[in-house]
């Protein structure tokens, strides 16, 4: 009982905590970029880990920049300097490459996504297009800006390196679903994995199937069997543009209740 209450406690905290630091930026007039500020407190990285103090709060203000996109708009282009890192607040970012006519779709940045850092930590150029998938918000922490506030503020640091791990942890699992067994299990895997994320409330997951055919590296048509094997087992359901996620736990058993489809981060 005691440590239950305890827990309640510590969450309660980690609740509170990103709205209280809204007041340290509102001062200086800057009441929309405490809102992302506040955002980034809640929602970016492991929070429970590293609460932010009033002088992370600050520098993050001092640093971010939003951005305003519309969708469609090509945000960074493959070969391009990995001069500042994005953090997706709101809205959808593609990443894909483009060998001559084929798309080959490498992933989907969603709220808390976060693109650009890797490149621009290890001074390579950035690898993939990056395209606003729909009207978006940005935050974007040009090179110097983001060493300096990294260098300066462990607790950002921590969050930034959580979030690092769990795009590592993402994309291994998302290595081995997409490596074992038939195309029906693959299916199976990366559904599941997009359940685990959480991407969309009540199981609709907002992918067409030329995009999960990209992302299973499959042919649409092979895809399309698949879904419609799932739709006739009642697992899931075929809507314009998206997939609705029927029997999600039915969807994580039949994907294996292994470690791959399992969040540890």
């Amino acid at each position: 009982m005691g440590s239950g209450t305890e827990g309640g406690e510590r969450d309660g905290m980690h609740r509170l905590e990103w709205r209280s630091l809204l007041p340290h930026l509102r001062p200086s007039g800057q009441q929309a970029m405490a809102t992302h500020v506040a955002w980034i407190a809640r929602d970016f990285g492991r929070r429970d880990l590293s609460p932010l103090s009033d002088e992370d709060v600050e520098a993050l203000g001092r640093v971010l920049e939003p951005m305003r996109v519309e969708a469609g708009r090509k945000v960074l282009s493959p070969g391009e300097p990995s001069d500042a890192a994005y953090i997706v607040e709101r809205g959808e970012v593609e990443l894909y490459l483009r060998r001559g006519r084929r798309r080959t779709l490498v992933g989907i940045q969603r709220a808390g996504g976060v693109f650009g850092d890797v490149p621009l930590l290890c001074e390579v150029p950035f690898p993939y297009s990056a395209v606003a998938r729909t009207d978006s918000v940005l935050l974007k922490l040009p090179r110097d800006r983001l060493t300096d506030v990294l260098t300066r503020h462990p607790a950002i640091a921590l969050r930034w390196l959580s979030s690092v791990v769990k795009r590592l942890e993402h994309a291994n699992r998302r290595i081995v679903g997409l490596t074992v067994g038939d195309l029906r299990a693959r299916t199976l895997a990366l559904l599941a994995d997009e359940i685990m994320e959480g991407v969309r409330p009540a199981g609709a997951l907002r992918l067409t199937q030329a995009e999960l055919a990209a992302l299973l590296g499959a042919s649409r048509q092979s895809v399309n069997r698949v879904l419609g094997g799932l739709a006739r087992e009642g697992l899931i359901r075929q809507l314009y543009g998206e997939i609705e996620v029927v029997e999600g736990e039915r969807v994580l058993e039949l994907a294996g209740g292994q470690a791959f489809v399992r969040r540890v981060c």
